[in-house]
């Protein structure tokens, strides 16, 4: 699997494909530029009021 950075064009090491398969740039460019790697962020599925009970029962 070979890809190339977004940014500089160089050749994204094999280790890190393997690592991040999605990644579309380098290391540096990633450290330079921010990460181009998206997390899906997922619910509790629990209203606040509960989540405040729950931590409240559980420390007291």
């Amino acid at each position: 699997m070979e890809r190339k950075c977004e940014f500089c064009g160089e050749q994204i090491p094999q280790e890190r494909l393997e690592a991040l398969p999605n990644t579309r740039r380098c290391v540096k460019c990633a450290q330079k530029n921010g990460s181009d790697i998206r997390v899906k962020q997922v619910g509790t599925g629990m209203d606040i009021d509960t989540y405040k009970d729950l931590l409240g029962a559980i420390r007291s």
